[in-house]
């Protein structure tokens, strides 16, 4: 059985979406994150940092448990174990990590720090105003990749997608305006929306 400890974070969701995705049986713990669940003993033991999400596979490789911590970590571990969501052909695998390391990377942080600099005790609103105009030209730059293409590195879906989607779903309830003028984005995120394994790796009530 696999247990994946998540709460509705932008981690969380890819995380998820993506263990809905691949069909893999699990068991979900939703982590209360303001009761301080993600810092307990039990938990730590889990994931030392104290971040969510943390996947657990009690059937590993070679049969052996596993404890996976980190959304981008899970998402390739449970990708290779099913044999999809990755380009396997050389070239498809090439043009895959930059938008990958985009999404992960570039994407990831910037709303993480606008998020991080909303729940400080006095967020600095120029500061916030500076990171959601870079959000805003990271999707930019996007809408202009997906102009051309289906999914995020071409006509597959992968694990990008994922990557993505889990940020721009919060990105929609929280920082609308960083996805203006974004219209073929606004078309992926919609034909995402539409996947009912996307819509269950949304639904964190059990």
């Amino acid at each position: 059985m696999i247990h994946l400890y998540a709460a509705p974070t932008t981690n969380g969701i890819r995380a998820k979406v993506t263990l809905d995705e691949c069909g893999l049986e699990y068991e979900l713990h939703r982590v209360d994150m303001q009761a301080g669940e993600h810092k307990t003993p039990e938990y730590l033991t889990m994931n030392p940092m104290g971040m969510t999400p943390v996947l657990v596979d009690e059937d590993g490789p070679d049969g052996k448990q596993i404890t996976t911590p980190q959304s981008i970590a899970i998402m390739f571990y449970l990708a290779e174990k099913v044999g999809k969501f990755i380009p396997t052909d050389p070239v498809a695998r090439a043009a895959f990590w930059d938008p990958m390391m985009n999404a992960t990377t570039d994407v990831g942080p910037t709303y993480g720090a606008i998020s991080f600099i909303g729940r400080m005790a006095e967020p600095h609103d120029p500061t916030r105003d500076a990171f959601i105009g870079r959000l805003h030209e990271n999707y930019q730059v996007w809408d202009g990749f997906l102009a051309n293409r289906n999914f995020c590195t071409g006509d597959d879906i992968t694990i990008c997608d994922f990557a993505l989607f889990g940020i721009h779903a919060r990105t929609t309830m929280i920082i609308p305006q960083a996805l203006e003028g974004s219209p073929n984005l606004a078309r992926w995120a919609t034909m995402m929306n539409e996947r009912p394994t996307v819509q269950k790796g949304l639904n964190f009530d059990g």
